[in-house]
């Protein structure tokens, strides 16, 4: 199952990357077709919700409650139960889903106050944000059964399809920036409009991947065909996913609150404010979804499996993996974020509506938000040890502790740092949930605490040996990369796109060659573990 979970953080990885690139070109059109003021305030905030309900219900508490029981099922003794327990299931989100969203059209002024209090005395800002969130809302249904049949496409072992559906919104949205015009009353509307678009097309490309390799049948979209007894067979499993789910929901719904507090305090701080932070996350974003989204996914997948699942040696190996992994990414992404904001910002989003103002301050949202970057990665792996084993409320009572710390921290900072404190808060907020995460897993003995002395790369000891070895090399890395900044200073290289590329690519080399001639690197990434 080691070969299971490498394998799939691979596919993972690769899709994560190739789809935050097309992210980033993506964010790049947003920038110049839009700026960071008040047409991308607007659109940003109408898809607030979507993504709020999304990752509550269909990407949170969905999968956490769905996958670990549908495992168990498709490696059963009869597969047939499998899909008959995913048709279920299906159909209780589907209603489930179309009961939110028309409840959400309904009251979706009131909602949209909810979302951004610091615009309800502008009528004219509000009546556009709930013009575009009618559109926008539409994502809600697609997005969720997607996120059931990706599941499904998880737990067989074939990641591909999933993990490349972001590319097919971010395209839609590229080809859609180029349909927006200083002549529409609202700039951002063909941006509103072309998300249910994607939707459908995401929904029907992940739909024919799961009939594909057979995870639904012909049966699977008649309503009232079951199996006689199916309910009876199934009832035990039905229990289980029902317990899991009201505490994954509640949880993730703490979880999207804490996310939402940032566009909650910002919109008090003017126009700007949401797009600077916005910007600065998706920069965040990158090695975030590379490693940690990749990670916890995969990871999650790997320890629903009964074998793993039911061993706490087994489950260790595969944790402390996971957080060696991210740790080896982790660390020199967040050192360069830190140490080269100004470039990364500037390389990408300096052009058009963006200005120097823009730039410097998603400068700095982007440089508190790295604070917690490793420890934000780290914490998906955690999560996932919960959720595997069917244990939500933990999750939800340390969500619950870093939303809290994350509102006071947040009033207290952003009255000196405005947008930067907001973002400083929820690094800070992240790094105590982590902290209660390692505590406990430890107290569980799903993470074994190894000894110092021993040579065997294993436990919480080597874990701490190992995180400090990646320090120093990535700080070796910095020093080179100051040294090449010097050097492009002197031939008067111009910050662009082309810049960045040699620039990390240079970067990229010389920490993977220190970590070569360290041995540091882990090996399993790159080939198959026996």
């Amino acid at each position: 199952m080691l070969d299971f979970f490498l394998k799939g953080f691979r596919i993972n990885a690769i899709c994560t990357f190739i789809s935050r690139i097309t992210g980033f070109v993506r964010d790049m059109f947003f920038a110049h077709f839009l700026g960071a003021g008040l047409h991308s305030d607007i659109f940003f905030i109408a898809t607030k919700l979507p993504n709020l309900f999304r990752r509550i219900t269909a990407e949170g508490a969905l999968t956490s409650s769905f996958l670990p029981v549908y495992s168990g099922l498709l490696y059963g003794k009869d597969k047939q139960l499998a899909q008959d327990y995913s048709k279920i299931i299906f159909l209780v989100l589907l209603v489930s889903v179309i009961v939110i969203t028309v409840l959400i059209q309904v009251f979706l002024k009131e909602v949209i106050i909810i979302l951004a209090p610091g615009f309800l005395d502008n009528k004219a800002l509000l009546a556009d944000i709930v013009t575009l969130s009618r559109f926008t809302i539409l994502f809600l249904p697609l997005i969720s059964i997607v996120a059931l049949f990706g599941s499904m496409l998880n737990a067989s072992g074939r990641f591909i399809p999933f993990g490349i559906l972001p590319i097919i919104i971010n395209v839609i949205f590229i080809f859609t920036c180029l349909m927006i015009s200083d002549d529409l009353e609202i700039k951002s509307l063909p941006l509103a409009i072309s998300l249910p678009i994607a939707g459908i097309i995401q929904m029907i490309f992940i739909y024919l991947c799961a009939k594909k390799y057979k995870l639904v049948n012909r049966n699977f979209f008649k309503i009232f065909y079951f199996e006689k007894n199916i309910f009876n067979k199934l009832s035990e499993k039905l229990n289980s996913t029902l317990r899991r789910f009201f505490p994954a929901l509640i949880t993730g719904g703490i979880f999207q609150i804490n996310i939402l507090v940032d566009t909650l305090l910002a919109s008090f701080l003017g126009f700007g404010s949401i797009s600077f932070l916005y910007y600065a996350d998706r920069l965040i974003q990158l090695p975030l979804g590379i490693i940690g989204i990749a990670l916890g996914t995969t990871l999650l997948a790997s320890l629903s499996h009964p074998k793993i699942l039911n061993s706490k040696k087994k489950t260790s190996i595969q944790l402390e993996n996971a957080i060696k992994i991210g740790l080896f990414f982790s660390i020199p992404s967040t050192l360069v974020l830190m140490f080269f904001p100004e470039i990364i910002v500037n390389a990408i989003f300096n052009r058009g509506n963006f200005s120097n103002f823009e730039s410097k301050q998603t400068v700095i949202a982007l440089y508190f938000y790295s604070f917690g970057l490793t420890f934000l990665i780290i914490s998906k792996s955690c999560q996932s040890i919960f959720l595997a084993a069917g244990n939500p409320q933990k999750i939800m009572f340390i969500s619950v502790t870093q939303l809290i710390c994350n509102i006071i921290l947040s009033i207290i900072l952003m009255k000196f740092l405005k947008h930067g404190g907001i973002a400083l808060a929820t690094s800070c907020a992240t790094i105590l949930g982590t902290i209660l995460y390692f505590k406990s897993i430890l107290k569980e003995k799903k993470l074994r605490k190894g000894n110092y002395y021993s040579r065997n790369k294993e436990g919480l000891i080597y874990l701490i040996k190992y995180f400090f070895k990646i320090v120093i090399c990535s700080f070796l890395m910095i020093v080179f990369l100051k040294l090449t900044v010097i050097f492009f200073q002197y031939i008067n290289f111009e910050i662009n796109l082309l810049y960045l590329v040699i620039f990390t690519m240079l970067g990229l080399i010389f920490y993977f060659f220190i970590s070569y001639m360290t041995k540091l690197i882990p090996t399993g990434i790159f080939k198959t573990s026996q």
